[in-house]
């Protein structure tokens, strides 16, 4: 009798579930890999496509075999929750290989939670196991005191959640820019406009990377003056998260 593609997929997700938490060393590993990567690359249900990518990370580099098939995951599927996972674990796998795909999804997926994780990602294969270091100095430019504070602290902030430490003698410094703040009152909605950039620079004094990125937030009314810092604060935020995204991929290409 013919089961529903529902009836078939959640005894895969069990499956899947059970390799998950069992002990390596089955019988025949290649086959319980090969029903992941299968399910990776040909179940229709983004659940189960993406609970294939985690238990293939959980198996780290015993998962090597699935590289390919996470690649094109992280890459091609229609599920960010699916590109997520797979960028995750091509990371706890750890093969360089992926290196060049990470790249391109750290800096052109649609979902910013996917460029991250390939930013991580490439952090921790680039790495070698270890954390990069950056001296970051006081970001110059435009803006006020406080923005140009507020710039610095996002920028620590997301370098460390790619696996980036910030200390004196970093292998490269970074030196950031706050190269606009600008407030626009359009009607009843106040638009406040950012732009930045960040220059990476080896020890030898040579330019190894020069980014630029902007962001905006609105919001309705008119923001009194002594909220503007808080609302600019955020929109710098985020060009300092999209600069150390753009900063990871970069790197990565070296």
């Amino acid at each position: 009798m013919l089961r529903s593609a529902r009836e078939v997929r959640l005894p895969l997700l069990v499956l899947l579930a059970a390799w998950a938490a069992a002990a390596p060393a089955p019988a025949r590993p290649d086959a319980a890999l090969d029903a992941a990567v299968a399910a990776l690359r040909g179940d229709p249900s983004i659940k189960v496509r993406t609970q294939a990518a985690l238990v293939l990370g959980q198996r780290g580099a015993a998962a090597r075999a699935a590289v390919p098939a996470l690649c094109e995951a992280v890459e091609h599927d229609d599920g960010a929750a699916v590109r997520l996972a797979a960028a995750r674990a091509l990371a706890r796998i750890g093969d360089r290989g992926a290196r060049a795909t990470l790249g391109r999804v750290a800096g052109g997926d649609p979902d910013a939670d996917v460029r991250a994780a390939a930013a991580a990602a490439l952090a921790a294969l680039s790495a070698h196991g270890r954390r990069a270091s950056f001296s970051l100095e006081d970001p110059q430019g435009g803006g006020d005191r406080e923005a140009r504070r507020a710039f610095k602290e996002a920028l620590v902030r997301h370098l460390g959640a790619r696996g980036f430490d910030v200390a004196d003698g970093g292998e490269l410094t970074l030196k950031p820019s706050v190269l606009g703040v600008r407030v626009d009152v359009q009607g009843e909605t106040t638009i406040i406009a950012v732009k930045a950039g960040l220059v990476a620079v080896e020890a030898g004094g040579r330019m190894a990377a020069m980014l630029e990125s902007g962001a905006r937030l609105s919001a309705k009314g008119v923001i009194p003056a002594g909220k503007l810092p808080a609302y600019a604060a955020r929109a710098l935020d985020a060009a300092a998260r999209t600069l150390c995204e753009d900063l990871a991929a970069k790197l990565a290409e070296r």
